[in-house]
């Protein structure tokens, strides 16, 4: 149990300590239903920066909540929750890969895979409610908690949505950039580590705006990362977001931009799936980075950082939180991974 004012990695540690100690615990309880636990624990084992429950964390620390393992309890329900998140996600864009891993539907089929992101929301649920807060923290704490399961599902249908007209605007796509991740991956969060800390108004206002524009600026760093990095350190291939089709800020930033027939090209093979042959997603990524919509990206990406910075440095938090949600911010915003 954390006790003290922990390093990233020791938050990191005891969280995954805590999932684990629950997941055991369901294990014995939820009988013939050993599958769905542990296709949660193999996902949950290959890998994640637990972002989440640290920024969960270090908005209770922000309100001046004493460490302890009721907030490492009520964190680490977040990673749950992300479960739940990028198991259906992955059944949605029939992707093979997640964390160097075969998705859980590859393995065990959609429909085992449909009940394991379905299990995995309800002990979400559970965790937090038994994380060992007053039955009156949580329920105002449960308020932003089901606010951000809410968004994280309207933003996956915004998702749906765009990939069904070919010239997805820059508004819709920031737009599920902020739904689909941002707010769920940052904002939210820190709100209910405030909450769960007995944070002021202002205090949780605060650490909304610096969280939102941090969040779109994590989403955009997926996606440059998706389209530009290594296949080692983001755990699926790096054409994947070209064959599933996303139509994201990149894609709706070359869509305005391209002209004639290489138009024509990129609007034709966009979203080929595994009939596209290397040497055509190749040429659509280069269409990309030739439209600017890369560059753009990046630009955007920086600004949104600066944006979060300026909130963080107004923040009236203790300089220990200041600095742990910097390092988070430079986690979520400038990685290779």
């Amino acid at each position: 149990m954390v006790a003290f004012s922990p390093t990233r990695i020791e938050l990191v540690d005891a969280i995954d300590d805590d999932i684990e100690r629950w997941l055991d615990d369901r294990l014995g309880k939820l009988a013939h239903s050993e599958i769905l636990i542990e296709e949660m624990r193999r996902l949950i084992r290959a890998g994640g920066k637990r972002l989440r429950p640290s920024f969960c964390y270090w908005g209770y620390r922000a309100a001046g909540g004493p460490p302890g393992p009721a907030i490492v309890r009520a964190a680490a329900s977040l990673e749950l929750l992300h479960t739940f998140a990028i198991v259906h996600d992955d059944i949605m864009d029939a992707s093979d890969e997640r964390r160097g891993e075969p998705t859980v539907h590859v393995l065990r089929g959609v429909n085992v895979a449909l009940l394991v992101g379905d299990l995995a929301l309800v002990l979400a649920d559970d965790m937090i409610m038994g994380s060992g807060f007053t039955p009156e923290i949580l329920a105002e704490a449960f308020r932003p908690y089901s606010r951000m399961r809410q968004q994280v599902i309207a933003g996956q249908y915004l998702d749906v949505v765009a990939a069904s007209d070919p010239f997805t605007t820059e508004d819709h796509a920031r737009l599920v950039a902020r739904m689909k991740s941002g707010r769920y991956s940052v904002e939210e969060p820190l709100t209910i580590g405030a909450t769960l800390g007995g944070g002021s108004r202002e205090l949780i206002e605060g650490l909304a705006r610096f969280g939102a524009p941090l969040g779109e600026a994590f989403q955009l760093r997926d996606d440059l990362l998706g389209m530009f990095g290594e296949r080692s350190s983001t755990g699926k291939p790096v054409d994947s977001d070209v064959r599933e089709g996303k139509h994201h800020l990149l894609y709706a930033r070359a869509v305005a931009t391209l002209e004639g027939a290489e138009s024509d090209f990129f609007l034709e093979h966009w979203g080929g799936g595994k009939a596209l042959d290397q040497p055509t997603v190749e040429r659509l990524i280069r269409l990309v980075e030739a439209s600017g919509a890369r560059a753009y990206t990046e630009e955007l990406l920086h600004r949104l950082c600066g944006e979060a910075d300026a909130f963080l440095g107004r923040l009236p938090a203790p300089t220990e939180v200041e600095a742990a949600l910097r390092e988070l911010a430079h986690l979520a915003t400038d990685r290779s991974e």
